[in-house]
């Protein structure tokens, strides 16, 4: 169906990006992966609200998204400059692609 409306799809693996927090950049091991010593940042007030390590409140579903982003960032050539803090607040369109 992505083929059919021009739309590029990638296939990534998703571990640890709900644990842990984007905006403190934290270091997102991959599957099966993670270092010894690592341990997640993960402070989750209530159901489905992540606070950070700068106390921070934003949503966990912005949070995972963010990461997941920035797992692939390389891979696609994004620009993550546009997410900030306000983006996981009151997380609105951010267009990645922007023309050279």
């Amino acid at each position: 169906m992505c083929e059919q409306y021009g739309i590029g799809f990638v296939e990534t693996e998703e571990s640890y990006t709900s644990i842990t927090s984007f905006l403190d950049n934290d270091v997102l091991p991959k599957y099966r992966g993670k270092p010894e010593q690592w341990q997640p940042s993960e402070i989750r007030v209530k159901r489905g609200l992540f606070i950070t390590a700068s106390n921070f409140l934003l949503s966990t579903d912005a949070n995972g998204a963010a990461n997941i982003l920035r797992k692939v960032a390389i891979k696609l050539g994004l620009n993550l400059s546009g997410i900030s803090r306000l983006s996981k607040i009151a997380p609105l369109k951010i267009h990645l692609f922007v023309d050279s």
